[in-house]
């Protein structure tokens, strides 16, 4: 008994054993074959296209031996292309039986709980194929390469486990569709090699069988390839939707409809509406649409009642699932035509087709069906049609009557404004997708610019070749150089128009990252974009992207370079390929001028507006091309001008205003009068003008006496007329009056006999508040031969804040518009029509246009102005803005500008207009001794004044830059700032410090030759948490500090570049969210400069002051030295290097501008800072992640943000070994699936051994008793 139990023990635990022997190397994908099928060779095993991110390929070996997948990669083929477009070579060893997982970095969690790596080549859409190439040739794949269809789009396919090898040729019938976001299969794959059997000879044949008859519901069910017989009713005549040969219409039953589609008509009958048909054929799918293809049509009967038309709305049909179901089903909607397109494409028109909310559908409008010419655009209407997809779904209207009016007509839609979504993927270098969809599209084609194209060229004839590869050579790089700023997954806004598609359904957008960049911008400013506008555009972005375009060409970046350049423009290489020619007029929107669209060349790139035909571009208000010359009966006269002078009359400066790195000698006034008086003996007719800020932050030769020396001057070379700044106000509204009509300066300080000035000053909007009058002349006229001139005088109503608000108490500056605009209508009641406006208001050049204030001017004011003399900021411009010419002359006397016009002696207005800025370089001309001699007698009378001891300085004072530190000279100076402005901070930059101040006396002379500039200061109001980022953009990793400071200390890291704390003097931290006032030079406050923008960007409310040279003066002299107790200042640790342990302030890292290494970080960015420090430097930054090809940080291990700026390891395990692995040693792949079970199993097995011993023991016990 006992032998026999043991015996029967040794059995079971060997039974056990076999048990276990079995399911230890078991996976669950082996355990689920059936028989010893081996498959030939690795092969795609799953595909997942999901909503958002929820991207995945699978990879199975069936083979029946672990596998070396170094042999392998992976090839995305997007967009139909032929050529790969992204790449990723596998790694590791996969065991038999397991699957290898690639998936998107950002896909749902319970993809990346498979995932094995995570890689930028599933970056796909449902129209694109993915290939597994072994030892470089492709062995398997999932779509058809070339072929660009969404027959993917929003599934997950699983490979049939009768699949045993791969195949170079994608069937789809070896694949399962599992619908949407179905990731139940990922990770493990069943292949039992088994295929339907063949059930040989029937014992009674039946030769051929005809299939039953279908509903149309369910013959849409069927797989592609299946026979079919359905019955039903014809929706529309076939005649109206074939194209050529081939044959096309819809039928529809009670149950659903479907497109009945043929390339060959062959013998199948033309057939009607209202026929009932029977139709026996196969079923098929292209670009989304369900087809049966027929191979025979019966008509049984005709003029039968079509079926019940559906009312749907454009919302509903932007469900796709909605869509569907009506697929191939009469429908009716209401919607607006915005438009419609000028040619068809493919036997109709793609009319967009909107609702209220801008719900948008494609209205597709066959030429054999509907008249289009009477369809009108900007008409809402009610439209009968057929619900049909070409990828996307669109309306069939198949007669005249399905395309009606509706008798509601409300106000049309709007779509302009702005949108956030994401980015899913990149096309090329002005296309994306976006996993959003913004008005029913998830496609955006960037505005404003295009970008060399990267689709396989349709013509090649031999010559092209060279064009051709050049074409795609400079598309790819514009799509690498897109994704230096926006990269899949980013978040960002679509800026849109109120045109929001175009025919294709592409949402038309400037894309903004989230750190505000305009990526289309960039893009032009880049060289890798062209700029494109098409009528109707964006006017204030115009200029915008015209000024960059020039500047790109002009430095030769990107498609502009001379060494390589693009050969053809993106539009003139699709006119070629398409061989349609050229369609669209092109204007110049400098002369308001059209020419045809072959003489397109004849237009710079910069000034080019295309139109699609001539009434078009004649209601822009261009007119064609005159190539004739002249009037000889028009009047010429010609305009001298300057701007800004500041009475800087002495003054003179080495530049390079070509840029040609040859450095001369320009300004000073006695070679600036020698210059405009030359230019005047060009013509009789001439007038010398001026738009403000002569006088004011003057040099001490005129400053010190009033500046009445640079009125001398003035005089002396014959202005004619001009206006006023801000700086004319400087000391008041009585002193400037009195530098107009003359008199004794009350304290003694000007020039003696000084009689005012001998032109006329004129402000149309300086009213004084007590009469409501102008106090000076709104506007003057001048006559020359005959004809009438006008002059209009205006100044920026931001003067106000700009002055001492005391001095000028007694005016207000009045809107500007409204001013010229009455002072236009006085002109004209005088039989005045050319007309001028000296306007001392900003202007900026972009392109052959300009923007800012004097740009808005233009739009808003009587278009009877001519011309706007533009001054304020300092700029050089000659541009055009609605046909009014802005013209503005730089500074300081460096430049003048000179414009020659003419005037129809009939109309007596200026028909012809051209300027040109002229820079006065010394070596050209000769000092105009009349001038000289003004100049020098000036000199010789303030030399006393120069001189004049303000204090006593204990210690030599050197220093501009902080660097090292804060130094004395830049601690006195800036406390100056603080002390005269009577704020809580200030800042000096280290640029404007010229000199130094050695011990001892201390005159006006020395102060002067620190400070020389004569900018103004300028007070902000600030938040305490804005001086990090103001700090930060002034820290250079060369160089280290620049400004120097007052009112607070703070401690900096010289490895990063940032700021660590910022206290106030006694060591208190600086309260965040305090408001506090913060005074600097009007340099720094409105400069655009990297290092300067954060004040400006940050700073409120801005008050103007003296200027910093007045200031110092002030500030010294309040100091109450003698030579017996001198001054002493000195360092005194107010800017240091942080020490190793010191803790860093709140939030450090909100840095703005220019790290002083090429970098650029947006004010509050808070480390999403990446993406802008790549596009310079690699993006190897802290706070995000940048993935390379592969999908990696570093080409081995995919990596993450953790959340705190550190990167840890991000997926399960990696191709290279388990969790967080980084060994390159060919080590196996873990198993992503079997251990668990072969656990369970085992388990199960021990317990069932178990209680089968149990119960023998039971059994022998029981018969024993």
């Amino acid at each position: 008994m006992g032998n026999q139990l043991r015996k029967k023990l040794c059995y079971m635990v060997f039974i056990i054993a076999l048990i276990f022997s079995n399911l230890v190397p078991t996976s669950t994908a082996i355990a689920a074959d059936k028989g010893d099928v081996e498959a030939e060779d690795l092969f795609i095993s799953e595909y997942v296209e999901g909503s958002s991110f929820n991207k995945a390929i699978e990879i199975y070996n069936g083979t029946g031996t672990d596998m070396n997948l170094s042999n392998y990669q992976l090839n995305l083929y997007s967009n139909g292309k032929t050529e790969p477009t992204n790449t990723e070579t596998l790694k590791g060893i996969l065991k038999n039986g397991d699957v290898f997982v690639l998936s998107h970095r950002d896909a749902d969690a319970a993809v990346q709980q498979v995932t094995d790596l995570t890689s930028a080549v599933v970056n796909f859409n449902g129209n694109d194929a993915i290939a597994l190439e072994k030892n470089g040739e492709i062995i398997d794949v999932f779509g058809e390469i070339g072929d660009d269809s969404d027959f993917a789009k929003d599934k997950t396919f699983v490979r049939n486990a009768n699949v045993s090898s791969p195949t170079a040729t994608f069937r789809i019938d070896q694949w399962t569709d599992y619908g949407k976001d179905i990731f139940t299969y990922l990770g493990s794959h069943t292949m039992d090699g088994e295929s339907e059997q063949d059930p040989g000879e029937p014992t009674n044949p039946d030769p051929d069988p005809e299939p039953e008859v279908s509903t149309i519901a369910e013959a849409r069910q069927l797989a592609n390839g299946s026979e079919v017989v359905v019955e039903g009713i014809v929706t529309a005549n076939s005649e109206a939707l074939s194209n050529g040969n081939q044959f096309s219409t819809y039928m529809q039953d009670e149950t659903a409809g479907v497109n009945l589609f043929n390339f060959e008509q062959g013998d199948l009958p033309e057939v009607q509406k209202g026929d009932r048909v029977k139709v026996i054929g196969t079923t098929a799918s292209y670009k989304g649409l369900k087809e049966v293809v027929p191979a025979s049509i019966e008509v049984l009967e005709q003029g039968q009642a079509l079926p019940e038309v559906q009312h749907i709305t454009l919302e509903d049909l932007q469900n796709k699932e909605v869509a569907e179901s009506y697929e191939g089903e009469l429908v009716r909607v209401n919607g607006y035509i915005p438009s419609i397109p000028s040619s068809p494409a493919g036997g109709g028109y793609n009319v967009s087709f909107i609702d209220q909310d801008y719900n948008a559908m494609l209205l597709r409008i066959m030429e054999n069906a509907i008249d289009i010419r009477q369809v009108a655009e900007k008409q809402w209407y009610d439209v009968t049609g057929i619900v049909s997809q070409y990828n996307d779904y669109q309306i069939l209207p198949t007669e005249q009557a399905d395309v009606q009016v509706a008798q509601q007509q409300p106000e049309p839609p709007s779509a302009a404004g702005e949108y956030e979504t994401t980015v899913e993927k990149i096309t090329d270098g002005d296309t994306i997708r976006i996993a959003d969809p913004v008005f029913g599209s998830d496609r955006v084609r960037f505005v404003n610019m295009d970008t060399p194209e990267t689709y396989a060229a349709k013509n090649k004839a031999p010559e092209r070749q060279e064009i051709n590869e050049n074409q795609k050579y400079h598309g790819d790089e514009a799509t690498k150089h897109i994704q230096t700023y926006i990269q899949p997954g980013d978040k960002i806004t679509v800026k849109v128009g109120e045109q929001p598609t175009d025919d294709y359904g592409r949402l038309l957008a400037e894309v903004i990252t989230a750190d505000g960049e305009n990526v289309n911008l960039e893009m032009v400013r880049d060289g890798y974009a062209v700029s494109y506008f098409i009528a109707p555009m964006d006017e204030k972005a115009y200029p915008k992207y015209q000024q960059a375009v020039k500047e790109a060409k002009d430095q030769g970046l990107g498609i502009w370079d001379e060494a390589n350049p693009l050969l053809e423009l993106p539009f003139a290489f699709r006119a070629n390929d398409d061989q349609k020619g050229f369609l669209r007029y092109v204007g110049n929107s400098a002369t308001k001028e059209y020419v045809v669209p072959d003489d397109w060349e004849d237009v710079p790139v910069e000034k080019r507006v295309f139109f699609s035909s001539p009434e078009e571009a004649e209601s822009y208000g261009y007119q064609p091309i005159n190539t004739g010359k002249p009037s000889e009966d028009n009047l010429l006269v010609q305009f001298l001008s300057m701007n800004d002078l500041h009475g800087k009359i002495d003054q003179q400066y080495n530049l390079d205003p070509d840029g040609d790195g040859v450095f001369d000698t320009y300004g000073r006034m006695d070679f600036v009068a020698s210059a405009l008086k030359e230019r005047e003996q060009d013509n009789p007719n001439t007038f010398i003008v001026h738009a403000g800020d002569m006088i004011g932050g003057s040099s001490p030769v005129s400053g010190l006496l009033q500046d009445e020396p640079t009125v001398e001057i003035l005089e002396e070379i014959g202005f004619n007329v001009g206006t006023v700044g801000n700086h004319e106000f400087d000391e008041g509204t009585k002193e400037f009056m009195r530098m107009v009509n003359g008199g004794e300066h009350p304290e003694g300080k000007g020039t003696e006999g000084y009689d005012g000035m001998n032109f006329p000053q004129l402000c149309a909007n300086c009213v004084d508040k007590e009469s409501g009058e102008t106090i000076l002349p709104p506007f003057h006229m001048e006559e020359v031969d005959g004809e009438k001139i006008g002059f209009i005088g205006v100044n920026t109503q931001a003067s106000a804040s700009m002055v001492m608000p005391d001095g000028i108490a007694d005016i207000q500056f009045t809107d500007e518009v409204a001013a010229v605009n009455e002072a236009v209508a006085a002109l004209q009641q005088q039989g005045v029509e050319a007309i001028a406006v000296l306007a001392h208001i900003p202007a900026d050049q972009a392109g052959d246009g300009a923007t800012g204030e004097a740009a808005n001017l233009a739009r808003e004011v009587n278009d009877a102005v001519d011309i706007i003399f533009a001054a304020h900021n300092h700029q050089v411009v000659d541009g055009v803005v609605d046909n009014k010419l802005i013209v503005q002359a730089s500074e300081y006397g460096k430049a003048f500008a000179d414009i020659d016009v003419e005037i129809d002696r009939t109309t007596g207005d200026i028909v012809k207009k051209d300027a040109e800025v002229v820079f006065v370089k010394q070596s050209d001309y000769k000092a105009d001794p009349n001038v000289n001699k003004i100049l020098t007698k000036y000199e010789h009378q303030i030399a006393p004044m120069m001189n004049e001891v303000i204090g006593y300085n204990a210690t030599d004072l050197t220093g501009d830059y902080s660097n090292d530190g804060d130094h004395g000279l830049g601690n006195l100076l800036a406390d100056g700032m603080k002390s005269v402005m009577n704020s809580d901070f200030a800042m000096m930059n280290g640029g404007g410090i010229r000199d130094d101040l050695l011990a001892g006396k201390v005159t006006w002379g020395d102060l002067y030759n620190i400070q020389p500039f004569g900018n103004t200061l300028m007070k902000f109001e600030i938040k305490g948490k804005d001086l990090v980022p103001i700090i930060n953009a002034q820290l250079s990793k060369e160089y280290g500090p620049d400004y120097s400071i007052s009112g607070f200390h703070y401690t900096w890291d010289p490895e990063a570049s940032k700021v660590v704390n910022v206290t106030h003097p006694d060591g208190t931290p600086i309260e965040e969210d305090k408001t506090f006032t913060l005074t600097v030079n009007n340099f720094m406050g409105t400069s655009k400069g990297s290092k300067y923008r954060p004040i400006s960007d940050l700073g409120k409310k801005p008050v103007m002051g003296p200027t910093d040279l007045d200031a110092t003066v002030e500030f010294v002299k309040s100091l109450n030295s003698t030579e017996d107790d001198p001054f002493l200042y000195a360092a005194e640790g107010r800017i240091s290097v942080a020490k190793d342990e010191e803790e860093p302030t709140k939030n450090p890292g909100t840095d703005n501008g220019d790290n002083g290494d090429g970098t650029n970080v947006d004010v509050g960015n808070d480390g999403n800072n990446a993406k802008k420090q790549e596009k310079h430097d690699g993006g190897n930054t802290l706070g995000k992640d940048n993935y390379d090809d592969n999908g990696d940080n570093d080409g081995n291990s995919s990596m993450s943000d953790n959340g705190n700026g550190t990167l840890t390891g991000g997926t399960k395990h990696t191709a290279l070994g388990t969790a967080g692995s980084q060994h390159d040693d060919g080590s196996k792949l873990p198993n992503t699936a079997t251990n668990l079970y072969n656990l369970i199993f085992i388990g199960l097995a021990l317990l069932g051994g178990g209680v089968a011993l149990y119960l023998r023991k039971r059994y022998i016990a029981n018969k024993a008793s």
